[in-house]
């Protein structure tokens, strides 16, 4: 005596298998064009140990950056490729030299975002640093 398999379990263990994973490696594209605004920290790696707090806002193709440190502003315009995003800072301000930088988003950068956090980051030549921001609801 053989037992029937019911048609509908193979069907419903391969839709468990396609839908049932969880992915951690998320990445939704940033739409520079959008109405957003971030804030959270950023940390030196490999370099000085510094870390503070900053600010992120994002419309139209532009941004509005600040950090706790002295001199830390910037804005300008954005693009965003893939997973590059490249902050045009317009502002320019001569920083004495005792302040040391400010860590204002600017220059091209590596980022994920998975539409709640996003984090930011770049290789500099004497380490990296790294800016872990949420999305302000």
């Amino acid at each position: 005596m053989t037992m029937k398999r019911p048609k509908y379990l193979i069907p419903l263990i391969i839709t468990i298998i396609l839908f049932g994973c969880d992915n951690d490696n998320v990445n939704i594209q940033l739409n520079p064009e959008s109405d957003l605004s971030f804030s959270g920290t950023f940390q030196t790696i490999n370099s000085e140990n510094l870390s503070g707090t900053v600010t992120l806002q994002i419309a139209d193709g532009y941004y509005k950056c600040s950090t706790n440190l002295p001199f830390g502003q910037g804005a300008g315009k954005i693009e965003i490729q893939e997973s590059t995003i490249n902050f045009i800072d317009t502002l320019f301000f001569p920083i004495p030299a005792i302040y040391g930088p400010s860590y204002v988003l600017s220059g091209q950068h590596q980022y994920k975002f998975d539409g709640d956090n996003l984090k930011i980051w770049r290789a500099k030549n004497v380490g990296e640093i790294e800016y872990n921001l949420n999305l302000k609801k």
